[in-house]
């Protein structure tokens, strides 16, 4: 759920009144990047910080740890009979041995919703999925 001062929370399972959150996500203010980084502050440990950085309205980002070590990684899948990008509602998370998966998908989960509105025209940043073949060249 969002807070003050663009800061999500994140919760283990379904909120109740009462209940803390057991991380943060807020979000890095970059005037003019879509691909700005957000910092994680878990709460059971003071020192537990993570960042993400990469633009997940694309699905392509990296989950780092305080000493910069790859901990997880968002990207979006290729149909391998085409070479194709699926859509962005298909994509995969990585996790390091040892990290926390749904701790890491609570991460997805906030993303995606911190996302929602910077989503709107990255369609017309991406690549194509549709790439011209070898016969379209040759009725030219």
């Amino acid at each position: 759920r969002p807070s003050l001062h663009q800061r999500w929370e994140g919760f283990k399972g379904e909120r109740i009144d009462g209940d803390k959150p057991t991380f943060s996500v807020k979000r890095s203010m970059m005037i003019g990047r879509s691909r700005a980084g957000v910092t994680v502050e878990v709460y059971d440990n003071q020192r537990e910080e993570y960042h993400i950085e990469g633009c997940f309205s694309q699905r392509c980002c990296t989950v780092f740890n305080a000493m910069k070590e790859t901990m997880a990684e968002i990207y979006r899948k290729v149909d391998p009979t085409t070479g194709n990008l699926l859509g962005k509602e298909v994509f995969s998370l990585c996790v390091k041995p040892g990290f926390d998966a749904a701790f890491a998908m609570g991460f997805v989960l906030v993303l995606d919703h911190i996302s929602g509105d910077d989503s709107i025209n990255d369609d017309a940043t991406t690549e194509p999925t549709v790439h011209p073949t070898v016969e379209d060249y040759e009725d030219k």
